[in-house]
Parts: C-alpha cells; sequence; structure tokens
C-alpha cells in the first residue's frame, strides 16, 4: 500500500512518458506559494485556459484512438459474417458448424464493442457459457481489498490477495482476466509481481490495472513500460473504477477474437499455417526438455481436382470443410490440426509415437471413406493419404523442417502407394511401413 516508499529516488523517470496536461498549472500554483492571494489568483487565472485546452485535446485523441480501433472490430465483425454467409449458400449440413464458428466469432467481436452492460440480460448470461469474468486484486490493506471486492462483486468473481508474490502464483494457476494491483506491498511490489506475470508466456497476456495512491510520474510511467494497461489512483470513485474495469475487459475481449481470427482459417476453422509454425516450435522444445515422444501426420486429399472440375470450386471448397471437420472430430484436446495449404492438413500430437499417430491416422482415413457429401443432389465421395514422422528415439536432433519434411516424405509415398493409405517415415530400427 502506499506510504514512505511512494517517492523512490531509484526510479528513473521514462524518457518517452506522456506529459501531464495539467502539469504547468500545477507548476504555477506550486511557484505561487507564499505569494499574495491576488497574485496567485492571477497567476491561475492566466494558466488555467491552457490547461483545460490540453485536458480536452489529451481526451479527443483518446477518443479518436477509440473509435478507430472500434471501426477495425466492426468492420472484422462484418467481414466474418459475410464470410459465413457464403459458406452457408452452400451444403449446410458439411459446413454447418464452419459456419456457426464464423458467426460466433463475429458475436464475440460486438460484444467486445458493447460490453456486457449493453447486452440483453439472457444473452449476457450466455456469454462464455454463463461465467463471469475473474477479477484478481492485490493489495496488503484489508480495508482496501474489502473495497475493492464489495464494489466488483455483483458483475465478477473477485479474488483477493494481500501481497505480490500470492499474486504471481494465484495468476499463473487461475488464470483471471484482469489483474488489479497496488504498487507497494510485501514480499513482492507491484512492479516486481508484474514483471514476473509478463515474463511467463502464459500470463504474459493478462492485462494489469495498477490501483495505488502517492505514486510520482516516474513510478507510474514504470508501471507502463512493464506492461500494465492502465493506473488508477486513489482515492476513486465507484463509477469510474467498473468503467475502467469494463474498458479494460471489453479491450481483451475484442484482442483475444482478433488473435484468434489472425490464427485460424476460416474455411475449414483449424489453425492456419502461421499459428501451426509457433506452436509447432513451442512443441518441438518441449519434447526436447522432457524427451517425450513426439509425432507429426500429413495429410493430403485425394481426387480434390475432379471434384473442382465437374462441380465447380465452392463444391471443392466444402469437401476441404469436410475433411477438416473429420480430422477435427478425432483430436485429443492436447492436439493441433491446421490447414497446411490448399487441401493440405497437418496435425501434431505430443507424447505420441509414430505407431500411436498411425493408429489415429487410420482411424481419420476409415472415417474419411465413409464420409460422403451432398453436392447439389450428388454424392462426393472424401478420401485423404497421410504420412507419419516422429521425432528419433535415440535422441538424434531434428528440427522443425525436418520432422514436416520426413511426414511430407512418407505421405507422398502413400500417394504413390495408391492413395487412401498411411505410411511411416522409415527410422533405424524399421524400414517404411505402409497401411492401406
Amino acid at each position: 500500500m502506499s506510504g514512505a516508499n511512494d517517492h523512490d529516488p531509484d526510479r528513473r523517470p521514462a524518457e518517452d512518458a506522456p506529459p501531464d496536461p495539467l502539469g504547468p498549472l500545477l507548476e504555477v500554483i506550486v511557484s505561487s506559494a507564499g505569494l499574495p492571494a491576488a497574485e496567485i489568483a492571477r497567476r491561475v487565472r492566466d494558466a488555467l485556459p491552457p490547461a483545460v485546452a490540453e485536458v480536452a485535446e489529451s481526451n479527443r485523441r483518446l477518443r479518436e484512438a477509440t473509435h478507430q480501433r472500434e471501426a477495425l472490430v466492426a468492420a472484422a465483425a462484418a467481414e466474418l459474417r459475410a464470410a459465413a454467409g457464403v459458406l452457408a449458400e452452400g451444403d449446410g449440413r458439411s459446413g454447418a458448424a464452419e459456419v456457426e464458428r464464423l458467426r460466433r466469432v463475429a458475436d464475440d467481436l460486438e460484444r467486445a464493442l458493447r460490453g456486457p452492460r449493453d447486452l440483453p440480460s439472457g444473452e449476457r448470461a450466455a456469454h462464455g457459457g454463463g461465467e463471469r469474468p475473474r477479477v484478481l486484486v492485490a493489495d496488503d490493506e484489508d480495508d482496501a481489498r474489502d473495497a475493492l471486492a464489495m464494489i466488483l462483486q455483483p458483475e465478477y468473481d473477485v479474488t483477493a490477495v494481500a501481497d505480490g508474490d500470492t499474486a504471481v502464483e494465484r495468476v499463473r494457476a487461475e488464470h483471471p482476466d484482469l489483474v488489479l494491483m497496488d504498487l507497494f506491498m510485501p514480499r513482492l511490489d507491484g512492479l516486481e509481481a508484474l514483471e514476473r506475470i509478463r515474463a511467463d508466456p502464459a500470463t504474459a497476456d493478462i492485462p494489469v490495472i495498477f490501483v495505488s495512491a502517492g505514486a510520482d510520474d516516474a513510478v507510474k510511467a514504470r508501471t507502463f513500460e512493464l506492461g500494465a494497461v492502465d493506473y488508477l489512483q486513489k482515492p476513486f470513485s465507484d463509477r469510474e473504477l467498473r468503467a475502467r474495469v469494463e474498458r479494460t475487459l471489453r479491450l481483451a475481449r475484442s484482442q483475444i477474437a482478433l488473435r484468434e481470427m489472425a490464427q485460424t482459417d476460416p474455411l475449414t476453422g483449424l489453425a492456419n499455417l502461421r499459428a501451426f509454425r509457433a506452436r509447432l516450435e513451442d512443441e518441438l522444445k518441449r519434447a526436447r526438455r522432457y524427451r517425450t515422444p513426439f509425432t507429426a501426420v500429413m495429410a493430403d486429399m485425394d481426387h480434390l481436382k475432379p471434384i473442382n472440375d465437374e462441380l465447380g470450386h465452392a463444391a471443392g471448397d466444402q469437401a476441404i470443410a469436410a475433411v477438416a471437420a473429420v480430422i477435427r472430430a478425432e483430436l485429443r484436446e492436447t492436439d493441433f490440426g491446421a490447414r497446411y495449404g490448399g487441401d493440405e492438413f497437418v496435425i501434431l500430437l505430443p507424447h505420441t509415437t509414430a505407431d500411436e499417430g498411425r493408429v489415429l491416422a487410420d482411424r481419420i482415413c476409415a472415417k474419411l471413406k465413409q464420409t460422403a457429401l451432398d453436392v447439389a443432389g450428388r454424392k462426393v465421395s472424401l478420401g485423404a493419404s497421410f504420412g507419419v514422422a516422429c521425432l528419433p528415439e535415440d535422441g538424434t536432433d531434428m528440427g522443425a523442417d525436418a520432422l514436416v519434411a520426413a511426414a511430407d516424405t512418407a505421405l507422398y509415398r502413400a500417394k504413390r502407394g495408391g492413395r487412401g493409405r498411411v505410411a511411416l517415415a522409415p527410422s533405424e530400427h524399421a524400414g517404411p511401413r505402409e497401411h492401406a
């Protein structure tokens, strides 16, 4: 909490910290100390109009930036709805899941613009499965913690802790939607706690608002340098606190929705190539660190060209989406599926051996053979070939590109072997194996 440490001489002001619009007015008031009242009044009258104008300009810039962001989010939502409409014009059964997913993401973006208070009560309860946003409050003063909890509990699930160290532990364990943090706490102060939260990839994106009193401009600037999204200085009104919290959560929801949209292939609902590359590197590092098996499966549709030639590319897109739906239905929570490009797919299987990966690929291959797509009254058969590769069991280092290339080579061996089958990449202990 605030106290003698509020003005720490070791804290350095940020070179690019935004100027305080009321700073010149405050300097006039401070420099006028001891002067006659009439002189003080004259100086304040002279300084007040520029200060008010500066505050108005700062507010205008903030509103303009907010409007630009909201326009971007609204445009993204409209594009998603348009894409859903295009998909819905085709065969409704095969693309229903993808259409619904696009519309759901568009709904999330629009909710982020409106905020929970603007939604009808029924829709607000349905959003997020009925769960309320979770807020962690970290403050060493009992009264301050109780006051924050009392203000927020009607709309949020609030957890309160008394020091920065415990705050970091709870953030890592519970992943709250928002953290309200005091600056000066025992065991670990707010700045150090924020540094640890930002240093952990699993918690780096959780928004943190500092709620404190008496900090100087250098300390405030430091909170923003470390990644705080807002700073609320005590004392404040209940209304201001709720407005800041709602605004932060609304922005966080829009960022999550935009990030998901940027990492998702809109046709299939699977991850796109960019997201796949990032996930592949993470999974490889984890497999090497803990010496666990890790398998990649490449899949390529069979006979897509005749569908495109005879029925058109819209029918081909429906076939691609249908294959993706079968793949997605077979994945475990820890697995990762992506559209690699065109009619190619890739599946990442942590803690999975090559033989276990082959079993999954065999199952998907068999289900595709049993799946037929209805396009304009015609039954279109689906199928794909699969290649499976695993990190070497002897500990030999294999990079991301080499692992994908091994799975890709096995895939084309399956293609040459007659399509609609699974092939394993060779290892030092076994030759190439194929399964019809």
